[in-house]
């Protein structure tokens, strides 16, 4: 299979594209909704947002080949800090398979995951688990948002090939 790094470079643009406007659609939540124990994978809003953007940081260590560890101490990133820092991680990233060669999108590189597991897989897949990973927690993030009665925003890759 081919995946040229341009088709690599639109997903990471749809992803920082609903991201953003995830982002920008907790706002309307309060501290206590933000926070507030939602019985799903990793608890609430914002422990959800904190997740995906801990994996999107390490997936790009991992490709960079440096290690780092997957969680801040304490309680991680708040809100404001997820908004001013994500970004910048997402133009990292998209800088970063910008600039790789079609033949490097395909290479084979070896990372360990948090147990210290070594696997193998070629860039682009690891590129487009990131999009797809991010998708996934994102929708649960809709999801919750619905839940505590509020609007979430239209996040489907469809919505961002129409430019809504």
């Amino acid at each position: 299979m081919s995946v040229p790094v341009s088709t690599l470079v639109n997903h990471l643009d749809y992803t920082t594209w609903a991201t953003g406007r995830i982002l920008d659609s907790v706002h309307q939540l309060n501290p206590e909704e933000l926070t507030r124990e939602m019985n799903v994978s990793h608890s609430s809003v914002l422990h959800t947002l904190q997740h995906i953007y801990y994996a999107d940081r390490v997936w790009l260590a991992r490709l960079e080949g440096r290690v780092i560890s997957f969680a801040d101490e304490g309680d991680g990133p708040s809100l404001t800090d997820l908004s001013a820092e994500w970004p910048a991680l997402l133009k990292r990233f998209r800088d970063y398979v910008d600039g790789l060669t079609e033949s490097q999108a395909h290479e084979t590189f070896t990372y360990k995951n948090l147990k210290g597991e070594q696997y193998s897989l070629q860039r682009w897949q690891a590129i487009l688990h990131v999009v797809n990973h991010a998708s996934i927690h994102r929708g649960q993030v809709v999801g919750l948002i619905r839940q505590l009665d509020k609007t979430p925003p239209s996040t489907d890759i469809l919505f961002y090939y129409l430019g809504n």
